[in-house]
């Protein structure tokens, strides 16, 4: 198994299990299937059988087991952080709420248990409580680039521009691979008025992933609004040869109102806008 992660469960049985699956994975789960009904039935061996079940990515039997460490010891927070992830991550949002909320209260300087918590909330579309959640997180000190990148997208959604770009910021600092959240970052610096910098991160985010038509259709925005209108046209067929269906466009043409507002006295975007228009309803040229 190439890309096994190796956790250590702090049981050695189980740890032994998960080297062999270094090995191999087959044999691995047969042995967990044979020596989990014979572990002791105490929290600390049921957390460690949970996160072994994780590791062969089996969250049912993670939930069991995790849940029944938790009816062993009601105060086991790392089993209730593990069991809200996993309830999470399989869409028991509620239930993963309950035990996140509990896991962050008991450790409040806790980056990783916030910054779960705060996810829960995004999934379950609880905008202002993710926004606190991951906000906790941040302060304590987390170095997970989709907390400041699941932050920007909130902080664009409650209008709060410059928050959202200076979030985008810190997450391409901590994954500076991260192709999506220089689009971000750079359609958020047109709105705001920085095309110079939006040029910039728009065309990082083309060098990381040159099918983003996303960016793409930006970065030709970011050059008609600095005025380099032939270079924007040449960037939107660019774009537009690499559209299938203009599903693209379409989502780019729905962002014009926004644009539009943040640079009221551009007329050349009514005619680029209706231009774009025009050429997807004609099709191809």
């Amino acid at each position: 198994m190439s890309a096994f992660d190796l956790p250590t469960t702090h049981y050695p049985p189980l740890d032994a299990i998960l080297s062999q699956a270094q090995q191999d994975e087959k044999a691995a789960r047969k042995a967990l299937r044979h020596l989990a009904p014979t572990l002791p039935d105490e929290a600390p061996v049921q957390t460690a059988l949970g996160l072994a079940y994780l590791t062969f990515d089996q969250p049912r039997d993670a939930m069991r087991a995790l849940k029944r460490a938790i009816e062993l010891d009601p105060g086991n927070i790392f089993a209730r952080y593990h069991l809200g992830t996993v309830q999470t991550d399989s869409g028991l949002l509620p239930q993963g709420e309950e035990n996140l909320r509990l896991a962050a209260a008991a450790e409040p300087e806790n980056a990783e248990y916030q910054a779960a918590l705060g996810f829960n909330f995004y999934k379950a579309n609880k905008q202002a409580e993710a926004i606190t959640s991951l906000e906790a997180a941040a302060a304590a000190g987390s170095e997970d680039g989709d907390v400041f990148a699941s932050l920007g997208y909130l902080y664009y959604f409650a209008k709060r521009l410059q928050d959202a770009r200076s979030a985008f910021g810190q997450a391409i600092g901590l994954k500076p691979d991260y192709a999506e959240v220089y689009n971000n970052r750079g359609y958020l610096d047109i709105l705001l008025g920085d095309l110079p910098a939006a040029r910039s991160n728009l065309t990082a985010c083309l060098e990381l992933d040159p099918e983003f038509l996303r960016a793409r259709y930006n970065l030709a925005l970011a050059l008609w609004l600095l005025g380099e209108h032939d270079a924007g046209r040449e960037g939107y067929r660019t774009a537009r040869l690499q559209d299938r269906g203009d599903a693209e466009l379409r989502q780019h043409l729905d962002d014009f109102d926004e644009i539009a507002a943040a640079y009221p006295a551009d007329e050349s975007l009514k005619d680029l806008r209706v231009d774009l228009a025009l050429a997807k309803k004609a099709g191809r040229r």
